[in-house]
């Protein structure tokens, strides 16, 4: 494992006690192509894959753990992702005060912490708290994307989407995913050596009254649209 002192994080990773509230990622950019943002980058492999591969769309990763947030901007930065940002926050302080209203085109969620001890349940991120700012900082036509390994967590997930202004659609295989993949993260190729279910969920923001009425928007750039995979039963 590299120590601190070998990781450079800059450009990519941001202090987030020296960005402006709300962010303007034109700004932050240098352009105005789409954003999609990962909560929870862990080493950034997605988020690096992503980022190579998709030079017309930006990337942000929010990741509270000190280590995981400097490896993953270092390997971005190695990459010579400049398509990419990473920031070290709690990600609903962050979602709440600096993303902007309607400017994300996906936002990806792949193996938040489960708090299975039901007395930490309460601190799951996926919650009413979060789908409403999911859906104000979602374009219309963005997608929610959502994957984890433990069912407990999803069957409480499942609901809580269905119960927001989001429309739960079928979920797209990001382009970067080997096949049989879900996401292609280090957490989805652990857990799947150790033969564990995953279960995934895709949801998207309605045009204008903010329903999800519009299945067919909001797909990311190179992800595939072929992956029949329901999100309710899409596990394996």
């Amino acid at each position: 494992m590299q120590s601190n002192r070998d990781l450079i994080v800059e450009p990519i990773g941001l202090n987030v006690e020296t960005l402006p509230k709300p962010l303007n990622w034109c700004e932050l950019f240098g352009n105005d192509h789409p954003v999609e943002m990962e909560i929870g980058t862990g080493k950034g492999t997605f988020l690096t894959e992503q980022a190579k591969g998709r030079p017309g769309t930006n990337f942000f990763g929010i990741e509270w753990a000190n280590w995981f947030w400097k490896y993953a901007s270092d390997r971005l930065r190695r990459n010579g992702c400049l398509n990419a940002r990473a920031v070290r926050a709690e990600a609903l302080f962050f979602l709440r005060e600096y993303v902007p209203d309607a400017s994300l085109s996906v936002l990806h969620v792949y193996f938040p912490d489960p708090w299975p001890k039901k007395r930490h349940n309460k601190r799951r991120l996926i919650q009413s708290p979060f789908l409403e700012q999911a859906v104000r900082i979602l374009v219309p036509g963005g997608r929610l994307q959502i994957v984890t390994d433990h069912q407990d967590y999803f069957e409480q997930i499942e609901p809580t989407v269905k119960a927001s202004a989001l429309k739960v659609i079928e979920y797209n295989r990001p382009g970067s995913a080997a096949e049989g993949e879900f996401v292609g993260t280090n957490f989805e190729r652990k857990y799947r050596r150790e033969g564990r279910p995953f279960y995934a969920l895709a949801a998207v923001k309605g045009e204008g009254n903010g329903r999800g009425d519009a299945e067919t928007r909001g797909r990311g750039e190179g992800e595939e649209g072929d992956c029949k995979l329901q999100s309710a039963n899409c596990k394996m």
